[in-house]
């Protein structure tokens, strides 16, 4: 067990999904639970059964996660296997394996929130483009914009991944927005972007997948988006502790 997981220590398990679904409502499988002792190998821990709702949810050996360990050392990620369940007196255990180097989550605004939500995206022509980045402004026609649907992947407070049914050139400018909810109040999200990838999904060629990198974003709208997901963190762990 690498030293900076203590037992004690809480994680999330993210299922890791080998095919690609494409709904805007389908949240990603998260489970919570305890790191309890290490495993019977270097690379091994047990940890608790996780719950979800309340229920005790026994994972299939053979499945991967995304582990997201909260220590003393801050967030650290990885990938594991379940590689054994467990019956300890009343305890139920899962043996898990590290199957990539844990990353430690440097920067907050770089972390990564996984999510299934709606987001349009529009790609700005060269005219508005060169008046952006000389930092004229720009009045376009809102009627005349092309605003294309896409189920947004994940979310930081440095850009975004999503998949859309259309293909992006590499270093194109991308406008983007979509709703966040906090405390009952909805806010539709503009950003400008860098398209930094745009490649065809490998478990579903007909959408492609998009990285995007914020451009010369507002702190305090960055901030903004930084506390949505620290908002939704809490939410989904009260949610899978039964919570609410």
């Amino acid at each position: 067990m690498d030293s900076r997981i203590e037992i004690g220590d809480k994680l999330d398990l993210e299922k890791i999904e080998t095919r690609l679904s494409v709904y805007p409502d389908k949240e990603p499988d998260i489970y919570v639970s305890q790191v309890l002792d290490e495993g019977q190998e270097p690379e091994r821990i047990f940890v608790a059964m996780p719950i979800k709702e309340g229920k005790v949810i026994p994972l299939s050996v053979g499945q991967g996660f995304y582990a997201t360990f909260y220590t003393k050392s801050g967030l650290l990620r990885c990938e594991v296997e379940v590689m054994g369940r467990y019956k300890k007196d009343s305890l139920l255990l899962l043996e898990i394996e590290q199957k990539t180097g844990l990353e430690k989550v440097q920067r907050r605004e770089y972390f990564r929130f996984e999510c299934r939500m709606p987001i349009e995206y529009r790609i700005l022509d060269q005219e508005e483009q060169e008046m952006l980045e000389a930092g004229n402004a720009y009045n376009a026609d809102e009627e005349q914009l092309d605003w294309k649907k896409a189920v947004m992947l994940d979310l930081s407070g440095g850009g975004i991944r999503y998949v859309s049914a259309f293909q992006a050139e590499k270093n194109t400018m991308v406008q983007v927005r979509f709703g966040i909810t906090m405390e009952d109040k909805t806010e539709v999200v503009y950003a400008y972007a860098w398209v930094l990838r745009s490649l065809r999904n490998q478990n579903n060629n007909s959408v492609y997948d998009h990285h995007i990198k914020f451009w010369r974003m507002d702190q305090g709208l960055r901030e903004k988006i930084i506390r949505y997901i620290f908002h939704e963190q809490r939410r989904n762990r009260s949610k899978q502790l039964g919570m609410n």
